[in-house]
């Protein structure tokens, strides 16, 4: 039997999102969700089942039960094996077609191993607990999940295919109302595309103004320190995003108004500890009652949590940092996915710059090189981000390789500033990718591509996502372009029966830009 540390349910009832603590009527489907009456034959709580079928030669799962200390309620623990039964099954009924459930418990992990979180199948739907960041504590997790067409009588299963001990417990899933659509509410939108980086000091900006950054964040939330930031930004035409996590009301009124501002920076990935989104919506209508369009920004990492947090913040940072272990277009997935719960200009990308070291235990066992941070960083604009920040100075300044790379990069950017205020639109184009390399880790094409339209200018930036080269024809352009100019390098690209056709070597950007009349 395994004790752990005690967790005080009322806490529990805090870091709700507001749909749950407003669906108090509606009842728990799960029966037994306490796990009091156990079945002394199999060990198992009473409604709830394993599901494992023994394999000469395959390791075995385990289920057990564990007391967690302080509490009456027990957790059950699940332990993946080769046999795959780490996984317990209950019965649900009463299920209502086409209707928003809420399922909430509480998580526990002894230890963090990146990748290894609990799976939910419930609705012929199977979700990645992956908002789960913390260890050798409770953490409460809530999924939202509609029924679809399931209707009556259908199962809730939990599975760990992991051989990492994960226990959860108090599970509940309730009927809810429809979430809360996206809040029209106004803020100060930057004037400028913000090219910022994450950790920023004092001591920094001369360095990062010189570099083509025009904003900067910075960690210290010493209401002196910021103070001394917000006089400096102001002297190197920089803007700043304060860390600003609790309320102080006089510092609030004093920085809010402030031209140099570009918002608050109120929370660094709330999903992953279950910070309560109330408490986010109460920090951001006190700072709206000193500043009443000032914007608010948080940074997250499991996009498909923006749709409970949309309320807490304005602006939402993207940070899926992917080298060396994750594809690069995982930049791409998270944009997309965030962009279904909110407009893509409340979507900014935080762009990896970090790695080895200190950061190896953790699964980033190298920096991105310079093509790969490019990469991130074209991808982000072709998928429509409003903003994009690195992460962060300290380590990218560590390395000259990697702080020459990153310092190119922002450059670019620079030069790109007036088209990155231009959205991307529809574009006219048929893409067709040549073998052998043709497709991304998802199927798409390996060439990400965007357009963007300013008067009678064009602006085409490709991106291949792949470490192999690869080749495209892109098809769509008028009798009047004949070709397509390199941004940067006197080259042109000419156009055959209205398409180009091109190559681009491995994790290969192209940015062209020509005329058309209108």
């Amino acid at each position: 039997m395994i004790k752990w540390f005690a967790w005080i349910l009322a806490a529990w009832q805090l870091c709700l999102p507001t749909a749950v603590q407003g669906a108090g009527t509606c009842p728990n489907l799960i029966r037994n969700p306490g796990f009091e009456a156990v079945d002394p034959a199999s060990g198992m709580p009473r409604s709830w089942r394993r599901q494992v079928k023994a394999t000469l030669g395959a390791s075995p799962s385990q289920v057990y039960l564990c007391q967690v200390e302080g509490q009456q309620g027990k957790f059950l623990a699940l332990i993946g094996g080769g046999d795959r039964g780490g996984r317990v099954v209950s019965e649900l009924a009463g299920i209502r077609p086409h209707t928003d459930y809420l399922l909430e418990f509480l998580a526990y992990r002894p230890n963090f191993v990146n990748g290894v979180y609990l799976e939910v199948e419930v609705f012929g739907q199977r979700r990645v607990c992956n908002q789960h960041f913390s260890w050798r504590r409770v953490q409460p997790l809530w999924l939202r999940i509609n029924s679809g067409a399931c209707r009556g009588r259908t199962t809730l299963v939990f599975d760990n295919p992991h051989p990492e001990v994960l226990a959860f417990g108090a599970p509940r899933l309730r009927r809810v109302r429809p979430p809360v659509a996206e809040s029209n509410t106004p803020f100060r939108r930057p004037e400028t595309f913000p090219v910022g980086i994450f950790g920023a000091t004092l001591e920094s900006l001369p360095e990062l103004k010189a570099a083509g950054f025009n904003a900067v964040q910075s960690y210290n939330s010493e209401p002196e320190h910021l103070r001394q930031m917000a006089k400096a930004v102001r002297r190197f035409g920089l803007k700043i995003l304060p860390n600003f996590r609790r309320y102080e009301p006089d510092l609030s009124r004093e920085l809010g108004n402030l031209p140099d501002l570009l918002g608050f920076y109120i929370e660094d990935e709330p999903e992953g500890r279950s910070i309560s989104p109330e408490s986010l919506v109460n920090l951001k209508q006190q700072l709206r009652q000193d500043s009443a369009d000032v914007l608010t920004a948080v940074a997250m990492l499991r996009p498909q949590m923006v749709a409970e947090y949309r309320r807490g913040a304005d602006v939402f940072l993207l940070d899926p940092y992917p080298v060396p272990s994750m594809p690069l277009t995982w930049m791409a997935d998270c944009i997309e996915e965030a962009a279904q719960h909110v407009s893509r200009q409340r979507l900014w990308a935080v762009v990896q710059a970090f790695g080895g070291g200190r950061y190896v235990k953790d699964g980033w066992a190298r920096r991105p090189t310079y093509m790969e941070m490019r990469v991130l960083t074209y991808l982000a604009l072709v998928h429509g981000a409003h903003g994009v920040f690195y992460f962060s100075y300290p380590e990218a300044r560590s390395s000259p390789e990697a702080w020459t790379g990153l310092t190119r990069i922002v450059g670019q950017l620079r030069d790109l500033q007036v088209w990155l205020a231009v959205p991307n639109t529809r574009s006219p184009f048929t893409l067709e990718m040549l073998p052998p390399y043709q497709t991304d880790y998802r199927g798409r094409p390996a060439v990400h591509y965007a357009w963007k339209k300013k008067n009678g200018d064009r602006l085409l930036i490709l991106v291949n996502v792949l470490d192999q080269p690869v080749s495209f024809r892109l098809a769509g352009f008028p009798p009047q372009v004949a070709w397509l100019q390199d941004f940067w390098l006197p080259i042109k690209t000419v156009t055959l029966q209205g398409d180009i056709r091109e190559n681009l070597g491995p994790y290969e950007v192209r940015v062209y830009r020509y005329q058309q009349s209108t």
